[in-house]
């Protein structure tokens, strides 16, 4: 994303504030509660323990060039950057750095066009979107210049406007909903039978979850800025700045009375932005031609690898489980990747996978013998937080659970994993592994056990983000962290010896799921 000079500057203007605050909190001069506000803002937070930091840099839809793959490769041996974590939100964070770590690393990710000023604290957050887009086959419509104008013009917002605790934006083709654009702050959906764009605003996961409220409908591509403009602006004069727990946009919901008054408030704030303001996007300023071509091979088939439009190009999905890979591994696909041209890409999806995109079939067979350590089934590609082990707010830890989960599951020979579903894991409520969204989800909790406080976590059912079928999953019960494992044999053994797939079997068998929670309570 190329971004104004004006912009850049702006962007790191303050940096030696973050310095200061960041000094002084390793030195113990300002407490763990005190720094998470003054650090946030430039993409970082304090780990659990108080001793190490996370750095989380920004990907506007999860798009990784050549330059800043070479970068990551470069700062991952310098600084040892041994935890990497792919998030929901099309991020990359690093794990476990000192200070002074985190205070070197800003500057040098602004430096190759990687901004993480406002990628955490009151912002606008990575724009989301499929990692496909431009490139899929029977793609209808790119609007993905769209994509770029809104992502670069939020970042224009962070300092002049009073965000909400977070600002969520996305968009999506219809065809798939990863980025969870009719539950987000704001999202789009593209309107392929006439290249047109409807507007959801006031949605969200975590507590008190809400789908987002229909604001524009078939409306023309180029004033998408006007709706993002007029959402902040209505936040800014309306929102609950008063409670941190209700400083989010779907609060607005309830704050302005409901849905249809949210609306009508909606109208009457675009048509002030309208009048006052000149947001309207020219596409060929924000265009990306993929001019790279290559010769297509019949031979080349894996269910983790993709051809695209452009004519001999494929691509090829990784998701490394729970989106932590080691460093070895990535550091071997991108020192891989950065050796090729200039076109080839990372980009990063909200399941926490990567897609490798614009390789030849030659490069195509390498990235996948370089990937072949992750999820190669629904179950296996299954989304969890960092969790506790890391997370200041974590409750449990979410990514131990996973591979534990896995583990069990892949010794349990009478177990067909091809059966069971993606599952969703988060450490605490506030549904960063997006566990409300889950056909199964779990979030960390704590269960009284012989009198005993005992780790544990609530399990969830029935979640959906397929568009037009969006469902929140439901609360079953609270299984404790050690039994979830044994938990998953017993589905996996139901399954089968009946020969079916999860989704085919809940249908009508959700008295018998919840009888097998109940079993495990």
């Amino acid at each position: 994303m190329a971004i104004s000079k004006a912009l850049q500057e702006e962007l790191i203007v303050d940096y030696p504030t973050f310095v200061e605050n960041t000094r002084k909190f390793y030195n113990k001069e300002i407490s763990v509660q005190d720094y998470k506000g003054l650090s946030g803002p430039f993409g970082s937070y304090a780990e659990k323990g108080a001793e190490t930091g996370m750095s989380r840099w920004r990907f506007p839809s999860g798009i990784i060039n050549k330059e800043q793959i070479l970068f990551i490769a470069d700062a991952m041996r310098r600084y040892d950057l041994a935890y990497p974590h792919f998030t929901t939100g099309q991020c990359i964070q690093f794990h476990r750095l000192d200070g002074e770590t985190i205070i070197k690393l800003f500057p040098e990710c602004h430096s190759h066009g990687i901004y993480n000023r406002g990628a955490g604290g009151d912002h606008p957050r990575n724009t989301g979107t499929s990692p496909l887009l431009g490139i899929r086959k029977d793609e209808a419509w790119d609007f993905s210049p769209y994509v770029r104008a809104l992502s670069e013009y939020v970042l224009t917002l962070i300092k002049g406007i009073k965000f909400p605790r977070k600002f969520k934006t996305a968009f999506s083709d219809g065809t798939e909903n990863t980025s969870h654009v009719t539950f987000k702050d704001f999202g789009v959906v593209a309107n392929v039978e006439d290249n047109t764009f409807s507007v959801y605003v006031a949605g969200g996961l975590g507590p008190n979850p809400k789908m987002g409220v229909l604001v524009g409908s078939h409306i023309a591509p180029e004033d998408i800025l006007y709706y993002v403009k007029t959402l902040a602006l209505i936040f800014s004069e309306h929102g609950n700045y008063n409670n941190r727990s209700k400083a989010r946009v779907r609060y607005l919901q309830d704050i302005l009375g409901g849905p249809e008054t949210l609306y009508d408030t909606f109208q009457e704030y675009l048509a002030k932005v309208r009048n006052t303001e000149q947001l309207t996007v020219n596409p060929e300023e924000f265009a990306f031609t993929i001019n790279k071509r290559g010769t297509a091979d019949p031979t080349l088939v894996d269910s983790r690898v993709g051809e695209q439009k452009q004519e001999g190009l494929y691509y090829v999905s990784y998701h490394p489980f729970g989106g932590n890979p080691t460093k070895d591994e990535f550091l071997a696909l991108l020192d891989y990747v950065g050796s090729l041209d200039d076109e080839v890409q990372l980009r990063l999806c909200a399941d926490e996978s990567v897609y490798i995109v614009n390789l030849t079939a030659d490069e195509a067979r390498h990235v996948l013998a370089l990937t072949e350590n992750g999820g190669d089934n629904d179950f296996y590609r299954s989304v969890s937080c960092i969790g506790a082990n890391f997370c200041q707010v974590g409750l449990q830890d979410s990514s131990g659970l996973l591979i534990n989960i896995f583990d069990a599951v892949r010794d349990a020979k009478q177990v067909n994993s091809d059966l069971l579903p993606t599952f969703h894991i988060s450490g605490c409520p506030s549904s960063c592994g997006t566990h409300q969204i889950g056909a199964i989800g779990f979030h960390g909790a704590m269960k009284v056990v012989d009198k005993i406080p005992t780790p544990a976590f609530k399990i969830f059912r029935g979640g959906n983000e397929t568009i037009g079928r969006e469902h929140f999953a439901e609360e079953v019960g609270t299984i404790v962290s050690s039994d979830i494992p044994k938990f998953f044999i017993a589905l996996g053994e139901l399954l089968t010896k009946e020969q079916t797939r999860f989704a085919d079997w809940i249908v009508d068998n959700t008295a018998v799921f919840d009888q097998l929670v109940a079993e495990f309570e």
